[in-house]
């Protein structure tokens, strides 16, 4: 029985009492002009969405079948809805859709397909919906994308294509050649090495590119074009960097915003790579393998606020790494330096930076350096993480000489202390 008018002056009403193994409960929710149904299921078994439950009826614009248990959709089970804006058929069973099964949303701009089996589409599924402007597909097993698949998609504005089972090496680029309006587009947890080095060429106003967990070794080449100087946001996290020493590689981003390495395990980063990120606000090198901050790294770059080195192995921290940016807030938790520049917040302040926010928490510190910064925070009201600087527990260690050691060979004796006395590691 499909939805039918009669209900429509309801704020929430159960519509359907089908009591046929695994059919899905529906209701309708007036929200003033929009028509929004909704369907659960009613039990533990796979459901074959057929015509009836809610087709036919063209007063709904938003129509929820998240996590239904629907294994298969008949080809006429979305007919006649006509006015829909929103379809969203997420966390289900589906692995086929068929040719058609789509066709009649002229209205849609919102299609969420994530987290089924798909592993590809027919081509000519998406050509009726003109307007589309968000398609999610992650989640699925999606392989290949065929060759004119979104050509109809020409307002598409946001694609999330993560976690299937794509591969760099097979994708075209031209997939995306009539979409050029896309901003935001993830990659993310598909393997993307050996991907075409004009992957991205079509776009014109991309703003976010995710490659968080794509298997990488190297910067992707296809990061290395001038179309991409609109990119606000870059994730390349959780992938398998050892260094960022190439001063091409992120040269096109003049607009660059954010910047996310973490999770990687880098080793090194040669100042000139990051130089020609002339706005970037956020860089995030959290969970690399970073020993050494060259002293330029930062230096002057003058948009700079937030930066996280934490969870690194950073032996010496140089002021002068930080001159000349704008810097509020600076993580530097969970590192190996023994000390701090003395009046390291006011060299910071008189090159114009500003910190609000400062971790340092989790460091082999000397106990004469650390209570020099702790007071020196607290005069200039920036906040910490004090958690644990409550006098029950080990944050420091020190000799019979309790003042700050401001040299480099005093380190490995105060890192053995600390690992030793505060950690419980046994050294050899």
């Amino acid at each position: 029985m499909p939805l039918t008018k009669k209900c429509h002056s309801c704020h929430l009403v159960t519509l359907l009492f089908v009591f046929v193994k695994a059919t899905p409960k529906c209701g309708i929710t007036n929200e003033t002009t929009e028509y929004h149904v909704t369907c659960t299921p009613t039990d533990n078994y796979n459901y074959n969405l057929q015509r009836g439950l809610v087709s036919d009826n063209n007063d709904t614009t938003k129509l929820t079948l998240r996590a239904c248990r629907i294994g298969e959709v008949d080809f006429e089970a979305f007919e006649n809805l006509y006015s829909l804006k929103y379809l969203d058929v997420s966390q289900n069973k589906i692995s086929e859709l068929k040719l058609g099964v789509l066709d009649g949303m002229s209205e849609l701009n919102h299609l969420n397909l994530s987290h089924n089996l798909l592993t590809g589409f027919p081509l000519g599924l998406f050509d009726q919906m003109p307007k589309l402007n968000d398609l999610d597909l992650s989640g699925n097993k999606i392989r290949t994308l065929e060759l004119g698949i979104f050509d109809t998609l020409v307002q598409l504005n946001w694609i999330d294509l993560s976690n299937n089972a794509l591969n760099g090496k097979d994708l075209t680029p031209y997939v995306f050649d009539q979409s050029t309006r896309i901003t935001y587009i993830s990659y993310e947890r598909n393997n993307m090495n050996g991907a075409p080095a004009n992957l991205l060429h079509a776009f014109e106003d991309l703003r976010t590119l995710n490659l968080d967990r794509c298997l990488l070794r190297d910067v992707p080449e296809f990061i290395r074009a001038s179309n991409l100087k609109t990119l606000r946001e870059l994730i390349l996290s959780t992938n398998q960097f050892k260094k960022i020493d190439d001063a091409s590689t992120l040269i096109y981003l003049d607009n660059l915003n954010t910047l996310d390495l973490s999770d990687n395990i880098i080793e090194t980063i040669d100042p000139n790579s990051i130089k020609p990120l002339k706005k970037l606000k956020v860089i995030i090198l959290r969970r690399n393998k970073i020993t050494t901050l060259p002293d330029t790294l930062f230096k002057d770059m003058k948009s700079l606020a937030n930066i996280d080195l934490s969870h690194n192995q950073i032996e010496s921290v140089p002021v002068n790494a930080f001159r000349g940016t704008s810097l509020k807030n600076l993580n530097l938790a969970s590192n190996r330096f023994t000390y701090l520049t003395d009046n390291f917040c006011l060299e910071l302040r008189n090159s114009g930076a500003m910190l609000t926010k400062f971790y340092f928490n989790q460091n082999p510190w000397q106990c004469g350096c650390l209570r020099n910064l702790l007071d020196e925070v607290k005069k200039f009201n920036i906040a910490y993480n004090g958690v644990m600087y409550d006098g029950k527990h080990p944050i420091c260690v020190t000799t019979n000489e309790v003042f700050c050691k401001r040299h480099d060979t005093f380190n490995s004796l105060y890192t053995e202390l600390y690992d030793r006395l505060v950690l419980g590691l046994k050294i050899y």
